[in-house]
């Protein structure tokens, strides 16, 4: 059994300590400074949130009532101006725009639409913006500009949204074949759980003639 010598060990842990105190101590602090860091930012982050939301509720409230005013329009500007990081800010911008279609304010409506366009902080509600945005052009008679706005790079789970929304311009158009071409990718990429009578209503009335013109069942065509 070895001898135990406090004084060797010692002085072997003041020459490890020498070589290795001062990163450790380093270490101890960046990760102290770290985490005081993160926790710093949950906190600003929260805060900003909860405030961003009671301001939020001044323009949900206006917007349900019909009352949009002047004041309400700054309490959107502030959120934009003040709060961009946060899902309120694009929301509110959103419902503005809704007002604003409702009362056929159509180019204020335009310049909500565009800043969620820009400025949402999620991708998902950027999308919506933009096929609100499309919808309301196709309103105002600008066909092309819909379906450009439509054809724009987005994530796969949009591609139904987009794409009804571009078979029904194109059948607007009288455009048959591009009409059913978009249905048919539309009605591909629906969820599972969606409703598809809608848009299988929308493929069959589109439908290319010679197909619309075939017997539902062969056999019976040929058996009369």
């Amino acid at each position: 059994m070895a001898d135990f010598d406090e004084n060797e060990e010692l002085t072997q842990f003041k020459h490890w300590w020498a070589a290795n105190g001062m990163s450790i101590m380093i270490g101890a602090v960046v990760g102290v400074v770290v985490i005081v860091g993160w926790q710093g930012w949950r906190w600003y982050h929260d805060t900003r949130a909860v405030s961003a939301a009671g301001i939020y509720q001044q323009v949900e409230h206006a917007v349900a009532d019909g009352n949009v005013n002047d004041t309400v329009i700054k309490v959107v500007g502030q959120l934009k101006d003040d709060y961009s990081g946060t899902p309120y800010a694009a929301d509110a911008a959103l419902r503005l725009a809704g007002y604003y279609v409702d009362e056929k304010q159509y180019d204020k409506a335009h310049e909500q639409l565009v800043w969620a366009m820009d400025n949402a902080s999620t991708e998902g509600v950027r999308n919506i913006a933009r096929v609100r945005a499309a919808r309301l052009a196709w309103t105002q008679d600008d066909a092309d500009g819909a379906l450009k706005l439509l054809a724009t790079d987005h994530p796969e789970s949009f591609d139904a949204l987009y794409a009804e929304l571009a078979g029904d311009i194109h059948a607007a158009q009288g455009d048959r074949e591009a009409a059913y071409k978009s249905y048919q990718l539309a009605l591909e990429s629906l969820p599972p759980d969606t409703p598809r009578q809608p848009l299988e209503t929308k493929l069959a009335d589109n439908a290319p003639a010679a197909e619309a013109d075939a017997p539902a069942d062969p056999k019976s065509a040929s058996a009369s």
